[in-house]
């Protein structure tokens, strides 16, 4: 297993640098088209739960929400979420008079996932379109990841005291530390390599990255224990299989969809 973890990120590394790098439609196709399997993962989900949502629907929601977050725009977001909300309405109440049962369930999560994704992902897409957007992004997600692969690290050698026995026994307090530690530590020297490539006066420095990593290193568990309610709930192990050793996309991006969030809002609030 650790094997197929490891030839996957070998893999995986260099192509989402050189995208993320690329920026435009490179990087807005990759978000999307990782939204898009998110959210038949999370209809998967649903279904391992009894839930039958509106497939339909959850997708071109998804896509018109993270777009709304991108051009932050109120004539696009509002009239998006209002159209998700009547529709799954309309849609649910007409399967309920037609013989379908639980449809407060299924409404909800027909709701509930594309604001999920398409919110957060936003972020994601927002996040890159800031000034000096690429190297926030390239600060921010690997440090996500170190962070990730610390707390694994950590808690495998030194872990006793656990973090959340019901949604994942194998996370502990010492992991979290762990990557506490090491997430603001790396996100910082990739900070420091960055400030030699952005102008003079940029916000981008390592005391800033220090600052940003250490917040999505403190809150991107959130959307990792999150995952693991539905999944745990739907009685699988993974989401998916498209990433060998590692399992689906929401496992993969699950950290990230908190972080873009933390990392947008905290460079939009130092930038005034």
């Amino acid at each position: 297993m650790l094997r197929q973890r490891l030839i996957t990120a070998i893999i995986l590394a260099p192509t989402l640098t050189f995208v993320i790098y690329a920026g435009g439609w490179w990087y807005g196709a990759l978000v999307l088209a990782l939204l898009s399997i998110g959210t038949w993962e999370f209809v998967r989900l649903a279904h391992g739960s009894g839930v039958l949502p509106a497939r339909w629907l959850m997708l071109p929601a998804v896509w018109a929400l993270a777009c709304g977050v991108l051009w932050q725009s109120g004539y696009w977001l509002g009239p998006a979420i209002a159209g998700l909300l009547v529709a799954a309405t309309a849609w649910h109440a007409w399967q309920y008079e037609h013989g379908a049962a639980d449809p407060l369930q299924s409404w909800a999560v027909t709701i509930a996932a594309p604001l999920y994704l398409g919110v957060l992902g936003g972020y994601l897409l927002a996040l890159r379109a800031l000034p000096d957007g690429l190297w926030w992004t390239l600060t921010i997600l690997p440090a996500v990841w170190c962070a990730d692969g610390g707390a694994y690290m950590v808690g495998r050698l030194a872990g006793k005291h656990k973090l959340s026995v019901r949604l994942s026994p194998n996370k502990t307090w010492e992991g979290l530390v762990g990557g506490l530690v090491l997430g603001p530590l790396f996100g910082a020297l990739l900070a420091a390599m960055w400030e030699f490539k952005v102008a003079a006066g940029s916000l981008l420095t390592w005391q800033h990255a220090l600052q940003v990593s250490f917040l999505v290193a403190l809150v991107s568990p959130v959307g990792d224990l999150g995952i693991s309610m539905l999944k745990r709930q739907a009685l699988v192990k993974d989401t998916g299989s498209l990433f060998l050793g590692h399992g689906g996309v929401l496992d993969r991006i699950d950290s990230w969809l908190v972080a873009g969030v933390v990392g947008y809002l905290y460079i939009t609030f130092i930038g005034g």
